[in-house]
């Protein structure tokens, strides 16, 4: 895969278990033990219920795009021409939330409305971000 830079997130404490995870290879979904709904981005507290007793949901991190755009821009200066383009993503996954990310892969320029896709962990400076990729067939 060709060489990603990306802004790297600062790690919260409500976050730090997703981003632990993303380094262990798994898309961990927040999930609220009160109303049984899982939620993404990580955040203190259900944003369907209010509640703060939370737990993790393993995704499968698989999902269909709703929507991208290919970026041929650098709008964070000359470290980012060497991305161009690249093609922020929404996908919503099979668990039921939307996740905005970034397509990676050989054939991300080929990407359509409801392909199929699935997450791929990609390191940059210690940290793996859960990025996606066209799966097989589309």
């Amino acid at each position: 895969m060709e060489d990603l830079i990306a802004i790297l997130p600062t790690p919260t404490d409500a976050s730090r278990p997703f981003w632990q995870a993303c380094n262990s290879g798994e898309l961990q979904l927040p999930h609220c033990m009160q109303c049984d709904r899982v939620f993404y981005y990580p955040r203190r507290s259900c944003p369907h219920c209010g509640s703060t007793t939370l737990d993790a949901h393993k995704s499968t991190g698989n999902g269909r795009v709703f929507s991208f755009t290919h970026v041929h821009v650098s709008f964070y200066g000359d470290k980012w021409k060497s991305q161009l383009p690249y093609t922020p993503v929404l996908v919503d996954l099979d668990e039921g939330v939307r996740m905005l990310s970034r397509l990676v892969g050989p054939d991300r320029d080929k990407v359509a409305v409801g392909d199929r896709v699935k997450v791929e962990f990609v390191q940059i400076e210690g940290q793996k971000l859960p990025f996606f990729q066209r799966a097989s067939g589309g």
